[in-house]
């Protein structure tokens, strides 16, 4: 390890001198300091040039500025350098102290110089070794970089050529909300009422050489910023279709999108359900959003399928859990925003607001379960508006999906 340049910090004249001979006869590059404070100021200038210290190699116990207090005041600097410690014999608590502070290594008083310089080397190595693995880990996050902005530049691309197109934000938003119930591998059914004519709410649904795959997805506010959002989800799940990507590849890509370019922060909670026809299997991800209900043909109870996930457009660093399971024809599933079970009535006796809340919902789809799928939606949205009178302060959207 010739040539490594070693900043030597000790207080005692001779210690420091003899340590200096050792040092440059074994082929090391030495730099001696007086004291805690004369090394501060020789490794932040040499920090400038470019011949900085590789080492620093110190008493802890020394006037003005101890050891401990230079290893901190390097920390607080962002001075980022490996730390070899001369401590005393049996000084237990000052070993504690090293070992927090992310010291290298340490030796106590009195030491074989040869004891010292045996594990030098090993020091040197071991610190090689960590700055080649993070070179390789700044190498791989610039080569994911990569291919982020490519695959987000593929997804932009769909979006300016569908945002072209729309003539209004009212408008778009309108069309982009309305699917054709008849045209999917498997049965649909919904009920929309937005509480403005800007949302809010966005469902989507595409068929796959498998299957199909669903978006629901519900932005923040009724305004022109939501229907833009509004936008960018149906281009993004539009081309998603087109690439094939999973949920959470899916979901990772559009956070990014929102981020980088939303015209405003917009909180967007979205769930993504994939439902594979030939395998007969489903997987649904969620980003914050309100859990999956599936109905079995085989056991009517509604059940909740839960997968954990963070919201979009408000964090950088987000994950998505996948959750899958097996579909049998004449299961059923339904996906709603929080406006429906958000909706609330008042009690007759206590006048405290009761919400319709996930269990209510639950009942419902177990009560008008023998119906067909768009009676029992129906059915679903009258209860909830006209029998049992709730009101809303939300977008209210449900889909009911069935397995062919």
């Amino acid at each position: 390890m010739s040539g490594k340049h070693i900043l030597l910090a000790e207080d005692d004249p001779h210690i420091r001198l003899s340590l200096s001979i050792i040092l440059r006869k074994a082929g090391y590059e030495v730099t001696t300091a007086e004291d805690g404070q004369d090394a501060l100021e020789k490794i932040t200038g040499l920090n400038n040039t470019h011949n900085s210290a590789d080492l620093l190699l110190t008493d802890i116990q020394m006037p003005g500025i101890s050891g401990l207090e230079l290893i901190d005041e390097l920390e607080k600097m962002d001075i980022l350098i490996p730390v070899f410690a001369i401590t005393g014999y049996g000084d237990k608590q000052t070993v504690v102290d090293l070992m927090r502070r992310g010291c290298a290594d340490y030796i106590d008083k009195p030491f074989e110089p040869q004891s010292l310089l045996e594990r030098l080397p090993l020091i040197f190595k071991k610190t090689e070794k960590v700055r080649m693995e993070k070179e390789k880990q700044t190498v791989q996050l610039a080569h994911e970089k990569a291919e982020l902005d490519r695959q987000v530049s593929s997804y932009m691309h769909n979006f300016e050529k569908l945002r072209e197109q729309v003539d209004s934000a009212v408008g778009a938003y309108q069309n982009l909300t309305h699917i054709q119930e008849k045209s999917y591998k498997v049965s649909v059914a919904y009920r929309h009422q937005p509480l403005s004519d800007l949302g809010g709410d966005f469902m989507d649904i595409r068929n796959t050489p498998t299957g199909c795959d669903i978006l629901m997805a519900d932005v923040a506010g009724h305004d022109m910023g939501a229907s833009y959002h509004t936008v960018l989800l149906k281009a993004f799940f539009d081309e998603n279709c087109r690439t094939g990507n999973d949920g959470r590849s899916f979901f990772s890509l559009l956070n990014n999108q929102l981020l980088e370019n939303g015209k405003n922060e917009r909180m967007v909670t979205a769930i993504f359900l994939r439902l594979n026809l030939e395998m007969m299997q489903g997987e649904v991800v969620s980003a914050g959003h309100p859990p999956l209900i599936r109905f079995l043909k085989e056991i009517p109870i509604p059940d909740r399928v839960m997968a954990i996930g963070d919201v979009l457009g408000i964090h950088e660093n987000v994950s998505f859990q996948a959750k899958n399971f097996p579909l049998s024809p004449g299961d059923q599933f339904f996906l709603y925003t929080d406006g429906l079970t958000s909706a609330y009535r008042s009690d007759v006796h206590t006048r405290k607001k009761e919400k319709l809340g996930t269990d209510g919902l639950e009942e419902l789809i177990k009560k008008h379960c023998r119906l067909s799928l768009d009676n029992m939606i129906v059915n679903i949205e009258k209860a909830i508006t006209e029998t049992h009178d709730y009101k809303f302060n939300d977008d209210m959207l449900i889909l009911g999906v069935e397995i062919p």
